[in-house]
Formats: structure tokens, sequence, C-alpha cells
């Protein structure tokens, strides 16, 4: 009988993400009793058959734990304990063997048997102690004296032995990777025979009354005749290979690894066989994922089970529905060690392991435990002393070893007594606070434990000589190069995300986002852009027009944005992050952004990239693009004219009152003046533009030359000098009103001449855009400056007020604010403990820490340092009054949040509100961590949108994070590590109704009309039927859809060692055909769209099993397909989402997550999901066609057409059933035919081959 063809794995319905939770409450959930009671993680447990214990002598407990000899050098590699005498052998990877005396572990031999092999195998037998290297055989007396070596060309590479039982024990079976088991004669000492087992060799070798089992490489047991040593049965334990097997009674038990998508992984179940039946049981899931087993002696179905990394536990073999005797031992091994070997002794009393770092460890049961209920005696031999020796020459032996002389009376060069008094180290005194927090019970006294260390430890203080620190010092303790202590939030911190097997299908994101709205994944490379594309989202007026603008530019940024706005739109409240990869794919392909450095890879190191510098230019190239693109393709639509025309007739009546002295200019000394017009109206320069009148004036000859404008954002530029104070709203009016003086051509006197620059306003930008640069260190000089004057105002001010209440109320001298305290005056040490304890890294925290020195604790805090204590007060306001004066200039000043909410603008003034900002976010303690967020005030028509209630509210984005800030968060900028890198204000106008600018769709039914393919050579072949006018589909019509993708980045994962998988970094995927189907009408089940989507980007691999696409398939220059842009084919399915047509498929989710589109949920019909009952796997289409409709598909390989038209006629067998009420048990059948079938269709093995 062969078992070859089972696969365990879907009668398990087991993963491979899959994972061993330790800890007691997970075992209570997985293993209670009847009345849901929960086990003790110590192990105890009373097996159900007898309701006591299960075992004499009761729980295991680790004994004894030795370095072996030459374990500083060697792992154990093989352990063994005596049957017949009181003994372990060990033998390591050097090739020595040692021998330990009774569970004492008393030394007892010790020899080296080979030079350079390890010791693969031990077996004890009557005449000593067998020991089996790669290629040889060697029995040594239990005393070490050496018996016979036996070497031969039959041992190439042994791996294992075996001494027969019965008539047959003089009989030695030996294996290894090698076709042959080697059979030797112990008696006569010489090979007597060999037996072919095949080509994956023999790795284990058992014994059985009944038969000799072997396991190979491959995970295979077969079992032999003993007498014939003819193959009589074989399992198929493992599809991977095999780590343990073990057989007694009537069972065989197993444990290895699965092949599963290319990788070995290691199987959780334990394998049992049952040798009445020849079949497997059922398996048994352990608590540590099993990599070494032994069946108990004594009790006939107890198995011992050992993980890789010392976690062993008892199970029952007999028992599949309650395995678990024990929950689980642990070894204890240093972390850097992994068990390779172990044993159970006959007595079932004790337990050796040996690790890979050289030590054995021996648990025991009982208050006198033996190996073997009965033992022959141990013979002991008396050792003679012989005087050690060492010559002259010898300069490696130690000098302790030589045995030194101990007088019994007084030397000369004794101390006196009185220097010989014995001193204990003193006990610590305690700390008051403790005594002061401690909760008195009874006569114990208890108290929270702040120190960070183990229970009953004091730590003792030494002095140690006080150095300069070093770099990587401050940096650990989370200091800036000004010293200055560095907190970062952790809403603030960049978010490192560990996907498991099923990507983004398994990761909860509602930890990091519990709003309405969508983030945005940072898992794509030039994700660094993630907090601009939300601020512009956020933006009312520009995400109309982004939705608005469609073209038939391959890689336009404004139809991509329109794109992924929808796509944000559509992903509200379902709480799942969008991505802007197609965005991302026609930013990369722009030439003048690689050449400015925007686009990275995923190699860049992220601490020498200066973000702060690169969002900034990121913003400005971003915007100047977007106006030149809605310059050369102005959108035609009415309501977008019309809004245009509006903003710009709102930018008008803002500026009516410049004199029109700038438009024409006179020259008081008549000299020329010349005038060049270069404005640009886009629809983006009626929101960021602002005309700008440009004066070049040469000091030589007055010529003067003026150039008209469009202004989309301003840089700020900070004054040199740092001293005194300068309000914000002056360093703006400088920069928009910016002049200086430059060499440059004067075209009057045909030479370079100093000339003086100067910009005059003809209106003001309804959202002005600002770059904050602070990329020098001049510029981020005055920028701390400018907040040390501003709080260290407001720190004497708060002094000087209560100053004067005490002196009113005649109190006692004033004490230093406790917010704003004063950076000269060390401040008391409070009682109250800080919840860190001594991993606080903040030198100025208020709370008492154990162990510091009062001198640490009182260091003066700086005053910069009090911008993480507070959010009241920055220099950067919330809003700013700006007024246009009559030569052009504008004058600037600040509002404060009172202010704001009473200002709006008006013919004359204009008032700006903060209503963006992104900033840079430096921890000094993880340089390669560098972060860039958004602070935004979301409007009221989001939040309508959302379905809440319309009001306007402040959001802090940090991709996939999404939280609520208050206002003054938003300018809350503590310099030691968040920097503004971009503001964005936005006129204030009369409060209104909320009246949401809604775009309109510029995807029309034209979509389909032209349809050419890039192809340029061969005949191409259309497999497809181009839609009719009468056959456009409509809301609830139904298209059956599948997509095919290719691989543009491999999966990035780990695997631990205790077999769980974690991916670090999903694949990156891109869509490579598309296939939509007619699903209803005369031509239902034709195909109307079959395009196959080209691509600029390298390829790593085209999936050509699993989705059909060959190379030369997406290059326009070979390809035979109908092929077409990514671009061209996303509309036409925009189309139809708008349409409200009902998509029907298997996995749509996925597909439509690679095609970067959100679909409404309701407009997804998933075979996945309908053919599913809850707690159980999913079912592959390829199965469920098999099982339904008959069919059998995917053979060779996936085709797009064949899978969506399955999924239709799936749809309506669902439907069917649904109303023959026959669903339930349809589904129940599925799953029994699945278990029963191993989950594949049959016959697809014999097509194979």
């Amino acid at each position: 009988m062969d078992f070859s063809a089972i696969q365990f794995d879907d009668i398990l319905g087991y993963n491979e993400s899959s994972a061993i939770i330790e800890d007691s409450s997970a075992y209570a959930e997985m293993y209670g009793g009847d009345g849901g009671e929960a086990f003790s993680t110590t192990g105890d447990f009373s097996h159900n058959a007898s309701d006591g214990d299960y075992m004499t002598g009761g729980e295991f407990r680790e004994s004894h734990s030795v370095l072996v000899d030459g374990g500083d050098r060697f792992g154990v590699s093989a352990v063994t304990v005596d049957p017949k005498e009181e003994l372990v052998w060990m033998g390591n990877s050097g090739g020595h063997v040692t021998s330990y005396l009774s569970t004492d572990f008393m030394k007892y031999t010790s020899f080296q048997v080979h030079a350079t092999e390890e010791i693969r195998d031990l077996c004890a037998v009557d005449s000593g102690i067998l020991a089996l290297t790669p290629t040889s055989l060697n029995l040594r007396t239990r005393q070490g004296i050496h018996n016979f070596t036996y070497q031969s060309e039959e041992l190439e590479n042994m791996q294992c032995m075996l001494q027969m039982g019965g008539r047959f024990s003089h009989c030695l079976l030996m294996g290894g990777h090698q076709n042959t088991l080697v059979e030797y004669d112990l008696t006569r000492g010489e090979m007597t025979n060999s037996h072919q087992v095949g080509e994956n060799g023999c790795v284990i070798l058992r014994y059985h009354p009944r038969f000799v089992c072997h396991g190979d490489r491959t995970g295979k047991i077969v079992l032999h005749d003993p007498r014939t040593m003819r193959s009589e049965h074989s399992f198929q334990a493992h599809t991977g290979s095999l780590s343990d097997f073990d057989v007694l009674g009537n069972y065989i038990a197993t444990c290895g690894f699965s092949n599963r998508m290319g990788q070995l992984l290691s199987d959780q179940f334990v394998m049992v066989f049952d040798l009445r039946m020849m079949k497997l049981s059922l398996p048994l899931r352990a608590l540590v994922p099993p990599l070494l087993l032994r069946f108990v002696p004594g009790l006939s179905s107890c198995l011992a089970v050992v993980s890789l990394m010392g976690q062993w536990q008892l199970m029952d073999a007999g028992q599949p529905d309650n395995a678990i005797m024990s929950m689980s031992y642990q070894v204890s091994c240093v972390p850097e060690s992994v068990i390779t070997t172990f044993d159970v002794a006959s007595s079932s009393q004790a337990v050796v392991f040996g690790d890979s770092l050289g030590s054995l460890h021996l648990f025991t049961s009982g208050n006198k435990p033996t190996f073997n209920n009965f033992s022959q005696e141990t013979v002991m031999i008396d050792l003679q002393d012989h005087t050690q020796t060492l010559p002259l020459t010898d300069e490696t032996t130690s000098l302790a070893s030589v045995p030194l002389y101990y007088p019994t009376s007084s030397l000369i060069s004794d101390w006196p007594e009185q220097y010989m008094k014995v001193r204990y180290r003193p006990t610590p005194p305690f700390d008051p606070a403790i005594i002061q927090s401690m909760k008195i019970v009874g006569s114990i006294g208890y108290a929270p434990n702040v120190h960070n260390k183990k229970r009953n430890q004091v730590p003792y203080k030494f002095s140690r000589t006080k150095g300069q620190k070093s770099n990587s010092t401050d940096n650990a303790s989370g200091k800036n190069e000004e010293g200055y202590t560095v907190h970062v939030p952790w809403r603030y911190r960049k978010i490192e995300i560990k996907y498991g097997k099923h990507g983004m299908d398994d990761f909860d994101y509602d930890q990091y986002n519990r709003t309405s709205f969508s983030g945005l994944d940072m898992s794509l490379p030039n994700s660094y852009c993630n907090p601009m594309l939300q601020m512009f989202y956020y933006i009312e007026p520009l995400r109309a027009l982004m939705m608005s603008h469609l073209c038939e530019k391959e890689f336009c940024l404004v139809c991509e944005l329109g794109f992924l706005f929808h796509m944000l739109d559509i992903s509200m409240g379902q709480g799942v992050p969008c991505h802007a990869s197609n965005f991302l794919r026609a930013f990369r392909t722009i030439p003048e952004a690689s050449a400015m450095s925007l686009t990275l890879s995923d190699q860049d190191n992220r601490a020498k990239i200066n973000f702060a510098s690169k969002i900034q230019s990121w913003n400005r190239f971003v915007l100047q693009q977007l106006h030149s693109e809605t310059l050369e393709d102005k959108i035609e639509h009415s309501m977008t004219e019309n809004y245009d025309d509006r903003m710009i007739h709102l930018s008008k009546q803002n500026t009516s009152d410049v004199s029109p002295d700038i438009d024409q200019p006179k020259n008081k000394e008549g000299s020329t003046v010349q005038s060049q017009d270069k404005i640009e109206n886009s629809p983006l320069a009626s929101i960021f533009g602002a005309h700008v009148v440009s004066i070049n004036k040469c000091t030589k000859c007055s010529f003067e030359i003026h150039k008209n404008t469009t202004s989309l954002l301003v840089n700020l530029n900070f004054p040199e000098v740092t001293e005194g104070s300068c309000p914000f709203s002056s360093v703006v009016e400088r920069s928009m009103s910016l002049e200086q003086t430059r060499q440059a051509w004067c075209d009057s006197c045909t030479r370079y001449q100093p000339i003086e620059q100067s910009r005059r306003y003809k209106t003001l930008p309804n959202i002005l855009a600002m770059n904050c640069g602070l990329d020098s260190a001049q510029d981020f000089k005055f920028w701390k400056h400018q907040f040390v004057v501003l709080l260290t105002d407001i720190r004497d001010k708060k002094k000087e007020d209560e100053k004067k209440s005490d002196d009113n109320n005649k109190s006692s001298p004033s004490t230093p604010s406790k917010r704003y305290p004063d950076s000269s005056t060390p401040q008391p040490s409070p009682a109250r403990p800080c919840r860190y304890g001594q991993a606080c890294t903040r030198h100025d925290c208020r709370f008492w820490h154990a162990g510091r020195d009062s001198s640490e604790e009182s260091q003066p805090v700086h005053v910069l340092n009090l911008l993480d204590q507070t959010m009241e007060h920055s220099w950067v306001p919330l809003g700013m009054k700006a007024t246009l004066n009559q030569d052009g200039t504008v004058s600037i000043v600040d509002l404060t949040k009172t202010q704001l909410e009473e200002c709006y603008s008006d013919g004359k003034d204009v008032v700006y509100e903060l209503v963006g900002a992104v900033s840079h976010i430096a921890d000094p303690r993880f340089p390669d961590k560098n972060n860039l967020v958004t602070c935004f005030k979301v409007g009221p028509s989001y939040h309508v949108r959302a379905k809440v209630s319309s009001v306007s509210h402040w959001y802090l984005f940090d991709d996939i994070s999404i939280q609520p800030i208050p206002a003054e968060e938003a300018v809350w900028f503590p310099c030691g590590w968040k920097v503004p890198c971009v503001l964005y204000w936005k006129q204030r106008h009369q409060a209104k109704p909320v009246c949401p600018i809604e775009p309109i769709n510029p995807i029309t039914v034209d979509v389909f009309g032209e349809d050419k393919s890039l192809a340029q050579r061969g005949k191409k072949r259309i497999t497809f039927t181009p839609l009719t006018a009468d056959e456009m589909p409509g809301e609830g019509d139904l298209v059956a859809m599948d997509a095919e993708f290719v691989n543009l980045h491999q999966e990035e994962a780990e695997i631990r060692s205790d077999g769980t998988r974690t991916t670090i970094k999903p694949s990156h995927k891109s869509v490579a055909r598309i296939t939509c189907i007619r699903g209803q009408g005369p031509l239902e089940g034709t195909p109307f769209l079959d395009d196959y989507i080209s691509t600029q980007e390298q390829v790593v691999d085209y999936l050509t099993q699993f989705s059909g696409i060959k190379p030369g398939d997406l290059d326009a220059n070979f390809s035979q397909k109908h092929l077409t842009t990514l671009k061209s084919t996303y509309v036409k399915l925009r189309y139809l989402v708008d349409k409200g047509v009902k998509f029907v498929g298997h996995g749509l989710k996925n597909d439509f997550r690679v095609i970067n589109m959100a679909v409404p949920a309701a407009q997804l019909i998933d075979t996945v999901h309908l053919f599913h009952m809850s707690h159980n796997r999913m079912v592959s289409l390829k199965f469920l066609a098999w099982h339904f409709l008959k069919l059998k598909i995917q053979s060779v390989t996936h085709d797009s057409i064949e899978d969506a038209r399955t999924a239709l006629a799936l749809y309506q067998k669902y439907c069917d059933l649904k109303a023959s009420d026959e669903l339930v048990m349809a589904l129940q059948g599925l799953y029994q035919a699945g278990k029963k079938a191993q989950w594949k269709v049959p016959g697809e093995e014999e097509e194979d081959q």
C-alpha cells in the first residue's frame, strides 16, 4: 500500500500563516477542558484516562545542565541512554565521546573516536558503545578501551545505525546519504550484506518487532521485512523532508517539513500512522513546532515532542481529540543555541537533550529517578595518581593546573588576623519614595518595581570615571547635536509593518486609522510624497479640477491624480489604504523628475536623504507640471469654465484697489521702461497663481524691464540677523516683496551691470503655497532663535504675573512657573516615579528615577525643551492678514486664533488661515527612519461625504495612520525633531452653507470608441468582440472580469526559526492582461475587452504558469496580442464602475488592488466568498469548476477569458442553488469532496505526466 499521494496540509486546512502563540490564554482557547477551564502554564495536567498522574513520579524538572568535553568548540551531535547500565553517552561534532554516570551526571569515561569527523550516531550494545562517523564504525568498551574500527568503501556518508532484535540481534544496519543499507555482523566483525534503498538514501532507522523502518530525505518512510529486507509498505509522511520519526507498538509518529510555494516550512502537526490499518490516523497539533520526537517507553502511546528552541511536551498518540498530556517545558539553553538531539530513558523517568553549543541537559521525574528499572552494576575503575609534568617549552598549558602545596602550619607571608575578617557588601538603603508609596498587606509591603530589574535583585552602583560621551551614546539617549532631549511621539514615527502570508488582507489597519478617511500605502518606491498627495486631495477646488480632467496623454499627472482622488472618495469608510502606484509610475517617467533626483529607489539609504529639501523640490516641480499640463489641455466642461471664471473674478475683487501705476510705470528720470507679458492662465493658476510683476532695474542707466508672470508659490527668505524678535508675518512679507541686487545683462548698457530686482503683486492667490526652506544652518539658527525669544518672553511674563499675585496676597516668595520653569534654576525631583523607570531617556523628565544622581536630575532645562510640554504658543500663527498696497507691495500681520475666527476677506484685506503643513520628522536615535507627515484641516464637505457631521477638523496624516489633532498641534514645531517644510494658506471668506464643489466626470462612452493596438509587427489576434452602442452596460448589469499580473519586484520575507513566515515587503505587481465578458444578452459569455497592457518597466517574473503571459507579449515590437496602454484600459473600467456595473469574478479584490482602482463593495460579486463556509479554507476556482460545473480548467496555464467565463457560470450556479434552497447542502458537499480529494482535481497528476 502506497500513501505517497496523500497531502496532509489540505486535510488539516493548514496554511503557512499558522503560528503557535506561546501564552497561557492562547492555550486555554485552543485546548480548554470540558468546562472551559484553562491549563496551567507550569505543565500540571491530569490525563483523562485515570484523572490522575499519567506517570509515576509527577512532573519533569531540569536537574542538571553540564558543558561537555570539547563543548566550547563543538556542539552535541548524538546522545543515547544506555539500556544496560546507568549511563548517558554523548558524542559531539569533533569526534569525541563522553559518558555520565547516573542521574547525578558524574563523568564516567571520555575518549576521542575520530580526529576530524563528527559522531553521527551512538548505540549501546552488550560489549560496549558503538560510535558511527561518516566513514567508520567504532566499538569501545564502556571503560573506553578500543575494541575495533571498521572502515570500508561502502561507508560513504553514514547517518544512522540500528541493532536489530530477537534472533537478529547480532546484525547491525547502517544507512546514510547513499543508495545502499549496509548490514554488519557484530559477532563475525565483517559486512555481510547490502540492501538497495534508492537514491534518496536512509537518514533515520527505527526497529519494530514486525518491521525495520527507514526514512529518507524526501519525507518518505519505508517498512521492510526484517528477514528479507524487502519493502512491504511506504508512507509519504511529509511533502518536503523528514525531521524525525519513531515507532512503538501500533503507531508510527513523524515530524518534518512540507514544501509550500517552493520553500521548506516546518509542519506544526505530528503525523501518526496506525500499523494495524496501514493508514494515517488523525494528526496531532503540537503546542511547539516539532523537530524531534520519541515514544516514552512503558506507555504505549505517549510521545515526547521537542522543538528547535528547546520547548518540549508530552502527547498521547492514541487520543487525537485530547492529545496534550502536558504543557511545554523549556530547556535552559542560551538563545543562540538549538536542540540537536535527545533521548528518553527506558524507565520513563529521565530525558536527555544536547544542544549546538556543547551542553547536555537532563530532565528527571520523581524523587529518585533512574535510567533503567533494572540496571547492571557499573564497573568503577581505581585511578592512579599521576604526577603532572610540564616541559619548559610549554607555553599553552595554564599554570593553574600545577598543584600547589597546602601547608598545615602558618607561613611567613600570611596576613595578620585583623586584616582577614569576612566583610559582606552592605545592602543599599531603600529610597524614601519607595517606603512612602508602599502598600502594607499584613506584615509585607508592596511597591512598584520601577527599576526594570528582575525580582529580588538590587543593582549596586559603581563609581566610574566620567569622560566625554561619544556621539553614539547621545543618539542612544535621544539627544540632538545641541544636546537637547528629543522624544518623538509614536504618532509621528515612521510606520513599519510586517505583512502576513496574505499580505494586506490579514493586516488590521484599524489600529492606525479609526477615521472614515483613507490613508496611503507606503511600501511603494517614492512614497515619500504621500503627505503632499493627501494635502492636494483635501484642497477641494484642486480635487474638483483634477477629477474633471481627462486627456489622451499616456503619462499625465493630472489624470493620475484624478484617478487617485476617485479612489480616496470610494475608499471612505472601508478602512483600507489606497495605493498611488499608477501616479508614481507616471511620475517616474518624467525625465525632469529624474534629473532633479526626485525619484528614489529601494536601495537608497534613507539616513542620507534630505527629505525636507526633497519634498519642497517635489512641491515646486509638481505644481509647475500640473500648471503646464492643464495649460496645454484646457478642460472644456462648462462647470470648470465657470469655476475658473469665478476664481479669477474673486481674485480681481480682492485686488480692485490696486493702483494702475504698476501696469504703466513712470520713471522719474525719463528712462526707458520695457514691458514683457508672460502671464499663463490655467485652471491651476486660478487656485494657486498670483499675478506678479518682476522689475529689473539697471543701477547705472536706470533702464527697467517689467515682466508680468504667474507665481504659484512663495519661498521663505529668512533675514541674516538672528538677534531680536521678528514676527512670522514679517518673514513672509519680506519673501513676497523680495528686493535684491545681482550682476545681470543690461540691454541698454550692452554689458553686465548691477541690476536691482524686485517684485510687485497685482493679485493675491486664493491658496498661498509656501516652501519653508530651512536648508541652511543660518536659516535654521534664525528659526530656533525666534522660538527661544518667544518662549523666554512668555516664561518671564508668567513669572511677573505670579510675583504680582504673590505680592497682592502677601504670601511667601514666588516660585518659578511649573509649565515655564527658569532654564537657569535646577528643578526639584518630585516623589512620583517615572513610568519608564531607568529606560527613560529624557534628562529633563519631571518624574523620579531610581538610582539617578540628584545632580543629574537637577540639570537646567533648556527653554526649547519646553516645546515638548506645551502646544499653546508657537512662532507660526494659524492665520495672517494680507493687504495689497497701491505700489504692489504686500503688508502682512499675524492673527491669533481668536482674531482669526472674527476676520474674513473683504475687498481690501485678504485673510489667510493655515490649512496644511508638511513637516519633516527626524529622530536622532534612528537616522534611517526619517519621516514626512501632514497636518491638514479637512473641510466640512469631506466630512459630509464620509457621512459624519459637517465640521472642519485637523488631522495628522502619516501614510496609513490618520489621527485627529487639535489646531495648535499643526503649528507645534519642537526644534529637536519636527521641522516644517511646506505650508498651505487658504483665503478665509464669510461662512456659507456647505456646498461641495463636485467635479464633472470626464469619462464618457466615447472611451470605447477608439480601440487601437500598440503592437507593430505580425498579425494581431483579436480575441474579443467590441461593444455596440445598444450593448453598453448599465446600472446593475453583470460583467465577468479577470486580470493577470507580472512581478516588477519580488516579495521580501523572512522565515523565523520556528518556521513562521513574515512578509517584510509585499511583491510589487503590475497588471498585464484585463478581460471583461458580457454577463447577459444574446452574446453572453463573449469577451468585449481583452487587452494586454504594455509596460515600460523591467519585469522580473512573468509568472507564466499562473498568468499565461510570456516574454514578448507586453513588448510593442514583438507582441502579437491586442496591446494597449494601462490608461486606455483603465478609463474603460472606470466607465463601467461609474455606471454601476456589477463585476463577477474570482479574487476581484486583489485584481482591482493591482489595477489601482477602488470599486464599491456593492458592485463586486466574488465567487471566492459565494462558495465559502465560515471557519474554513477558501476554495480555488479550479476546484469549484470541477465540482459544480464538471469542467477542468487551468490544466497547463491560466487564461483570463476561461477564468472569467467560469466565474460567470459559477455565479449562475450559485443563483440556482440559492433559489432552490440547496446552497447550504451544496457547500457542505463541496467541503466534503475537497477533503476527500485533498483539494486537488482528480486526474490532473496523470495529465501532467
